[in-house]
């Protein structure tokens, strides 16, 4: 009886231990090749393009955390401001490439109540237009800024239409152009 009882114990403690090493692991593995992270841009020998850029990050925008991606071959390039349709697309580009970043720097924005900003906390009585285009100055005078640029490139798909409109209509200064894709009108 106590060889079985030992035995049991053994299986038990080996199994635990096989459970945390497995958990562990996942975990490490997570942190490494983290799928919210963005790949970087490598040149024909694998090593990552000089002055590339591609990262996921977070910004203090309107008093809310606010997420975005920026990618770019080369991060010189003019900036080009991406405002979504009420439903960040950025996931797409993996799977439809736009080729946009040969190009541009560009910065796919979850705006407030979206995506990588989206916090349950923030009051909707704060998600106004009013309030979205004083987002959108404040985030394009953090790129001019970031980027060294004095204006960017303003681009709407959608719903971010009616916000890159009026924000390029207020503060025609802060943008070379602004580029509309299924503009909403009236």
């Amino acid at each position: 009886m106590k060889t079985n009882n030992l035995l049991t114990v053994k299986v038990m403690f080996y199994t635990l231990i096989t459970i945390v090493g497995l958990i562990i692991s996942s975990l490490v593995f997570l942190v490494i090749v983290s799928p919210g992270k963005p790949q970087a841009y490598r040149d024909e020998d694998g090593k990552i393009l000089e002055g590339s850029i591609s990262e996921k990050t977070f910004l203090q925008i309107g008093g809310v955390k606010q997420g975005m991606f920026i990618q770019s071959k080369d991060s010189t390039n003019p900036v080009l401001l991406y405002l979504h349709g009420g439903i960040p697309d950025y996931f797409l580009t993996k799977k439809y490439p736009t080729a946009l970043e040969d190009y541009f720097t560009v910065v796919w924005w979850d705006q407030r109540w979206a995506g990588l900003s989206f916090n349950p906390k923030t009051s909707q009585e704060s998600t106004t237009l009013e309030q979205m285009i004083s987002d959108t100055k404040e985030m394009t005078n953090y790129l001019r800024k970031r980027f060294g640029q004095d204006k960017i490139y303003l681009m709407g798909r959608s719903g971010g239409t009616f916000i890159g409109i009026h924000a390029a209509a207020q503060f025609p200064e802060l943008y070379h152009a602004y580029i509309g894709i299924a503009q909403m009108s009236d």
